[in-house]
C-alpha cells in the first residue's frame, strides 16, 4: 500500500499548490513580479507530481496485469467471446 500512500501524498501537495495559486490570483495586492514568479514555480510543481502521479499509476496497472497474466487467469475487462464461454456452450 505504499504506492497508495504516495499517491495520496501527492494529490494532497497538489490540492495545498492549487488553492495558494487561487489567493495569490484572488489577493487584492495583485500580482507582482515576485507572486507571478512563485505562481509559475508552484505550477511547475503540479506538472512534476502530475507526471509522478501517471507514472506510478502507470507501473501499478501494469504490475497487476503481469500478477493477473501470471495466475494464469484472463485480467480484468477481458473479453470472452461466448463461443469460447464453456458454460455457455453446455
Amino acid at each position: 500500500m505504499q504506492a497508495a500512500d504516495e499517491l495520496v501524498a501527492m494529490r494532497e501537495e497538489i490540492l495545498e499548490l492549487l488553492c495558494r495559486q487561487m489567493d495569490a490570483l484572488d489577493s487584492p495586492q495583485g500580482l507582482t513580479d515576485a507572486r507571478l514568479k512563485e505562481c509559475y514555480e508552484r505550477q511547475a510543481r503540479v506538472q512534476e507530481l502530475r507526471e509522478k502521479m501517471q507514472a506510478l499509476s502507470n507501473a501499478r496497472g501494469e504490475a497487476e496485469s503481469a500478477r493477473d497474466e501470471s495466475a494464469g487467469g484472463p485480467s480484468r475487462g477481458a473479453v470472452i467471446p461466448a463461443s469460447l464461454n464453456t458454460a455457455a456452450t453446455l
